[in-house]
């Protein structure tokens, strides 16, 4: 029976302590260690390896002495934004009108979107310096500039984002959740993401890195079940990731 995810994910996490703990071992020590084929185990240290977890050379593993994932790096986390952001425009029609927040990750997917004709309407005020197509209306929406963010909040924003329906809503956020849903760390925001969601006809595309799956921020934006895409990385959470998937949303996990 093909094994399931929870299992691939325990397996990798003991073949990283067995190699930290021996400091080297061979490809066939570990395949009979934990009775699986090489193949299998291949693939085990091809992923762990890309974590930046073990090092592995001509048949020979060996533990990394700082232990630190290469891509918890600054450079890392920065790769894994924008490939994030690369995906979006896949989910997006051209000539429809998108709901953007304050999130930076937000922020990366409008450059990506340049290539379609838009209407997106944000709280980011940066958005104006953003890539975008000739045809492509940015309309912002007003409020009070909230630092050191720089975003639009308050009562001016939500009732402007009340008088529109958006096509799509695309959403940032500092946590998410199978029960707590879309959540974010800053009170001022949350009204407006709320708002930005109740308010979309098709689509609400959620963009968010590993760090951010399956934890919970300090304020409730969205139930889960109003999500439709996730975009993440292929380092999330396996297990919540799977639960999501459950929930009949779509989850993408891109690579670096």
């Amino acid at each position: 029976m093909k094994n399931s995810i929870a299992n691939v994910q325990a397996r990798r996490d003991q073949i990283e302590t067995a190699v930290s703990s021996a400091g080297a071992l061979s490809v066939k020590e570990l395949a009979n260690q934990f009775g699986v084929s090489e193949i299998t185990l291949r693939r085990d240290l091809k992923a762990l390896t890309e974590m930046g977890k073990v090092t592995w050379h001509h048949g020979q593993v060996e533990a990394v002495e700082n232990n630190t994932p290469a891509y918890t790096s600054h450079s890392g986390i920065e790769q894994i934004k924008d490939s994030i952001a690369a995906a979006v425009p896949s989910y997006i029609t051209e000539n429809s009108t998108l709901f953007v927040n304050s999130s930076s990750l937000c922020w990366r997917a409008i450059n990506q979107l340049s290539s379609i004709p838009l209407t997106i309407i944000t709280n980011n005020i940066h958005a104006t310096e953003c890539s975008r197509h000739p045809e492509t209306s940015i309309i912002l929406t007003g409020g009070e500039i909230h630092y050191p963010k720089e975003s639009l909040v308050g009562t001016v924003a939500v009732q402007l984002l009340q008088t529109m329906q958006s096509d799509y809503t695309l959403i940032g956020c500092d946590g998410i959740t199978l029960d707590g849903g879309v959540s974010t760390q800053n009170i001022y925001e949350a009204q407006v993401n709320s708002t930005m969601i109740d308010h979309t006809k098709q689509k609400v595309i959620c963009v968010a890195d590993y760090r951010k799956v399956g934890v919970a921020s300090n304020y409730h934006v969205a139930d889960l079940d109003r999500v439709s895409v996730l975009i993440t990385d292929r380092f999330a959470n396996e297990k919540v990731i799977r639960s999501f998937r459950r929930q009949g949303i779509e989850v993408v996990q891109v690579t670096m």
